[in-house]
């Protein structure tokens, strides 16, 4: 994914009991992604005789009803506490609860509510970038924990992402690391990206388990990344959550949330049948996901009938779901690198002026190797350097973005009739 993320971790909770059928104070069950993954029996099933782990390496996980019930321990690469550093979006604390919250009667239901969590921050307090050597720190982590702490961790999940490979030794540590992992047992599962290009980094790593974000229908979501290296997708618009602080329904988008999805569903998965290698659960995911092309979207129930867990599927007896109420929206996006990818950036106006007709937009600066694109209705018109001017005799609002020859995009900036004639810098909402 690429949208601006930031990053740390925290989760230190006793095991929950097995799941319950979900309380009127929980938002209804079963949930979007629930529903589109074929998912919902794991609500209902009993708790494995050794529950799952999945090791979020991220921005750090906040205290909450839901996450205290799931997450066994946190760590973090940084000095500091452990708690969530993402003081903008909270982007680990939204992964756990949308891949292990019980049906406690707060916030939302997890994919897996079954599933523990360890969290490892790996990014400093007040960062927005991720450093590949505290990335491959967290994943070394979680592998000391699954070999010196015997803890069952059966997942790995990289939900922080770049469009570029880090060819450096530091980004080869990272490779190295996912590879140990492997090795060792663990699946390592990283979200595709939300840019609308190509699988990024280190989700692209062949060794790396990678996962795009499908919409209700099972084609991409509009801003899925997507490309050859891409293994599956899940539910990533539209997914339903609760705001981490006061547990109100809301919803949520993005790669690292479907990542999440299949990140639990494959710790579920091998906890319920510990004899299968990561290779082995992840073919069953592939061999059984529905659709064609790219976006293969996994379907849970397909899975645990082939791994011989069919009883667990034929268990649940679906109710008549209840009316959600009218969600809040929250987006979840990835970490930039340090001088940001186009992805990452949005133009800055500098000047809006008009005369006969014709409306003059100058921005701040133009990222190296991209121009300024405008557009009024329906076309795109394009200029190389700071300014572009457009014909708008009758207009609402204006949009400008950055381009590349290459196809990528950056955020689009709004321009309304009251940025006429000022001079200043501004921010779109």
């Amino acid at each position: 994914m690429q949208v601006a993320a930031k990053t740390t971790i925290a989760a230190l909770s006793a095991l929950a009991s097995a799941a319950t059928v979900a309380r009127a104070d929980d938002i209804p069950v079963p949930t979007a992604q629930a529903s589109a993954l074929h998912a919902e029996f794991l609500v209902h099933s009993p708790t494995p005789a050794t529950p799952g782990v999945t090791c979020i390496v991220d921005t750090g996980i906040n205290d909450n009803p839901d996450t205290n019930a799931a997450v066994i321990g946190r760590q973090t690469v940084f000095s500091g506490d452990t708690s969530d550093s993402d003081a903008d979006v909270q982007h680990g604390t939204y992964l756990a609860m949308n891949i292990a919250a019980p049906a406690n009667g707060w916030g939302m239901v997890g994919i897996a509510p079954q599933t523990r969590v360890l969290s490892i921050r790996g990014i400093d307090s007040g960062a927005h970038s991720f450093l590949s050597n505290a990335y491959a720190a967290g994943i070394d982590r979680c592998l000391q924990a699954k070999l010196n702490k015997r803890m069952n961790v059966e997942t790995v999940l990289l939900a922080l992402g770049r469009a570029d490979t880090d060819t450096t030794s530091e980004g080869q540590s990272v490779q190295d690391e996912i590879s140990t992992a492997r090795a060792q047992g663990i699946a390592v599962v990283a979200a595709a990206g939300d840019d609308g290009g190509a699988v990024q980094w280190p989700a692209r790593y062949e060794t790396a388990f990678a996962v795009g974000a499908s919409d209700g229908r099972g084609g991409f979501c509009s801003s899925g990344s997507r490309g050859p290296e891409l293994d599956v997708s899940a539910l990533g618009c539209g997914d339903d959550t609760a705001l981490w602080d006061t547990g109100e329904p809301a919803t949520i988008d993005g790669s690292s949330t479907s990542a999440g999805l299949v990140a639990g569903a494959l710790t579920a998965l091998r906890a319920y049948q510990p004899d299968l290698s990561p290779d082995q659960a992840q073919e069953l995911l592939l061999a059984t996901a529905e659709g064609n092309g790219g976006s293969k979207v996994i379907n849970v129930a397909a899975a645990f009938r082939a791994a011989g867990l069919a009883a667990m599927v034929d268990a649940y007896q679906p109710t008549a779901p209840a009316a959600p109420p009218k969600p809040a929206v929250i987006t979840v996006g990835t970490i930039c690198p340090d001088g940001g990818v186009l992805s990452c950036q949005r133009p800055k106006l500098a000047a809006a002026n008009r005369k006969r007709g014709k409306i003059r937009l100058t921005v701040a600066a133009v990222p190296a190797g991209s121009f300024l694109q405008a557009k009024v209705t329906r076309r795109w018109h394009t200029a190389h350097g700071r300014s572009i001017t457009v014909k708008a005799s009758r207009w609402t609002k204006l949009r400008l973005r950055f381009a590349s020859i290459d196809g990528e995009r950056s955020h689009t900036l709004v321009v309304r009739h009251r940025d006429i004639g000022k001079r200043h810098h501004r921010r779109a909402s």
